[in-house]
Formats: structure tokens, C-alpha cells, sequence
């Protein structure tokens, strides 16, 4: 199996991907306005001139919102039994945790969010997990697929019930989530992969480096 040295291409590149086998994997950049940015810091000043607490609430608000709710676990489908023992099963939900030092932090100086957000539009892919890594035998074959199908489905948006969690699918999950598709990028690594090989990568990949969306 020879591997090509990998490359990075923008939303608007994907065309520009090589027409070969090869690994791929989506990242995005995490961008928050800048207005954004001023109105959570204000909105937490004039909390802290009512209470601490709702100084936190707003502050644990604005990192939900921008930052963790887009990465949010889907369910994952538990089991439990003991010997003769009843069984239990079905759906537990990821609940992001915040350290209430830094929502301690940002509620007593807001300003701090700057910084933080400075730093996290440039962590992708250093930084970052994967949002979905697939192998392709036609890499920009399978890139526009994912392309038009995020197309396709933006247009369609008013089709997702806000109050169920998204169906599996790259697409999907980045439609549902509210993701800028112009934020999103690929890196891709040609490989001359045998048949037998392809699933075997793929399925390796997955499991060493969890991507988010992923499903093998």
C-alpha cells in the first residue's frame, strides 16, 4: 500500500480533491462573531449587577450555545444485566460538563471570552477531534457527495424536529447541528488501498481517533 502526503482543502476546494483512493477527514473551524462575542460579554455585566449566579447561568449559557452543544454526543444504547438478575436497557445522553472554575472565571471578568475564542478559531485540526473520517476509492467522487448532500439537506432544514436528536449521517449531523458548512475542511491522504484493505483502515481510524459523527 503507498500513501501520498496529505493536504488540507476548504469547503470551496473540494472540486480540487484528487480523483484517487484515499483517507479523508472533516474538521471545522469553531468561529464566533465578534458581535456575538461583545453581546455575551455584555449580557454577563449586567448579570453580575443582579447576582453571581445568574452571572454564571449566562456565562454557562454562552458556552453551551457557541461552543459545546455543537459537539454533543448523540444517545448511546446501554445494557445492563447481572446473573439471574432483571435486565436494563436503552438510551443515556451525553451532558456536556463545564469546569466551574473557568464559568467561575468568565462570570467575574467576561473579557476573558476574547482570548479563549482568538485561540479556539485556530485549534482545528491541531487541536480538534474529527468530526468524520471515511475512505473513498474516488476521494472527490465521495467529497461532493457529502458536499451536495449538506446542500441538499440545509434546504430542507424545516425538516428536522427541533426536539429530536438527529438522524446518524456526516450530513445529517452537520445540517442539525447548525454548522456553517463554509467553516468546514477536509484533509485528505491519497492511498493506493487494496479491497481488502479499505474497510480495515477505515474501521482502524475510527476507533483510534473517535470522530464525532462517526459510526463504524
Amino acid at each position: 500500500m503507498k500513501i501520498e502526503t496529505g493536504r488540507a482543502l476548504s469547503w470551496a476546494e473540494i472540486d480540487l480533491a484528487p480523483e484517487s483512493p484515499g483517507v479523508y477527514a472533516w474538521y471545522s473551524r469553531l468561529t464566533i462573531s465578534k458581535a456575538d462575542v461583545d453581546s455575551i460579554i455584555k449580557k454577563v455585566n449586567v448579570a453580575k449587577g443582579v447576582s453571581e449566579a445568574l452571572a454564571r447561568a449566562e456565562v454557562e449559557s454562552a458556552l453551551d450555545r457557541f461552543i459545546f452543544n455543537p459537539y454533543k454526543e448523540t444517545p448511546y444504547d446501554v445494557l445492563l444485566r447481572g446473573q439471574l438478575k432483571p435486565k436494563y436497557g436503552g438510551q443515556v445522553m451525553h451532558e456536556p460538563t463545564k469546569s466551574d472554575t473557568l464559568v467561575n472565571r468568565l462570570a467575574e471578568n467576561p473579557e476573558r471570552l476574547t482570548a479563549i475564542v482568538d485561540v479556539l478559531k485556530l485549534a482545528a485540526p491541531g487541536f480538534t477531534a474529527p468530526l468524520y473520517i471515511g475512505m473513498a476509492k474516488n476521494l472527490r467522487r465521495r467529497l461532493r457527495q457529502h458536499r451536495n448532500k449538506i446542500i441538499e439537506l440545509r434546504d430542507q432544514r424545516d425538516t428536522f424536529p427541533s426536539d429530536e436528536p438527529p438522524d446518524a449521517g456526516f450530513a445529517n449531523q452537520v445540517v442539525a447541528r447548525n454548522f456553517d458548512p463554509t467553516n468546514l475542511f477536509v484533509h485528505v491522504c491519497e492511498t493506493k488501498v487494496d479491497t481488502s484493505e479499505y474497510n480495515d483502515l477505515e474501521n482502524i481510524l475510527n476507533r483510534i481517533n473517535y470522530p464525532i459523527f462517526g459510526r463504524n
